[in-house]
């Protein structure tokens, strides 16, 4: 009797052994279970985290900074420029080139001329107080910098090189700094003229120059 007792009391404990090896075994893998959630979802965390912060350092943000700042205002400005942007190559005849006046805008006309293989060009624009004027489409100071060109932004003239903003009304003035070149020009019977003879000499100018011409 004693014996029998003594065996279920062994087959009782293992038993008991084997029930809490099954629970430690299940709680085992339901803790894997809930340790591979938890790292699964973290890394899904990380990835989203990092995709808005992709979006928001170099798309979102970058947007809104370039509306803000130089975006939004610039794109509209260049548009504007790619509408408005206008190039010509006038014919030379006796000595000169010319541009009809008439034809001239608030926005600058670029105007090219073949130097013996070195193309010089020039802005004619109409200034705001009506009259219509002639220069050389490089930065006085910025030259030789491929970058010393002028383009339109926002109604004004900004060189490439340097920044500098500069109105209409610099064009065909002989002020220094940083502005449009000066170039003496005739202004009769609603023709603007310049020699061709007077352009060739600023060849030298135009020799690393890097602007669009057409």
């Amino acid at each position: 009797m004693a014996r029998l007792i003594s065996l279920t009391e062994k087959e009782n404990e293992i038993m008991r052994n084997k029930t809490m090896t099954r629970k430690t075994d299940t709680s085992r893998k339901i803790l894997t279970v809930i340790m591979t959630l938890l790292v699964a979802s973290m890394l899904t965390a990380c990835g989203s985290s990092n995709t808005s912060g992709n979006t928001s350092a170099s798309g979102s943000s970058n947007v809104s900074g370039n509306s803000t700042s130089s975006g939004s205002g610039k794109l509209e400005s260049t548009t504007e420029e790619s509408e408005n942007t206008v190039y010509v190559t006038p014919a030379v005849e006796n000595g000169e080139i010319t541009i009809d006046a008439d034809t001239l805008t608030s926005h600058p006309l670029y105007v090219n001329y073949d130097s013996n293989g070195t193309n010089i060009q020039l802005i004619a624009v109409k200034a705001s107080d009506g009259t219509t004027r002639l220069s050389l489409n490089t930065c006085q100071v910025c030259n030789p910098s491929p970058m010393a060109y002028f383009r339109e932004q926002d109604g004004k003239l900004v060189c490439q090189n340097c920044g500098n903003t500069f109105t209409m009304d610099s064009v065909g003035e002989t002020s220094g700094g940083c502005n449009p070149t000066y170039i003496d020009y005739k202004n009769t019977d609603g023709k603007l003229t310049v020699s061709v003879a007077d352009l060739d000499t600023y060849a030298d100018r135009f020799t690393s120059w890097g602007g669009p011409v057409e």
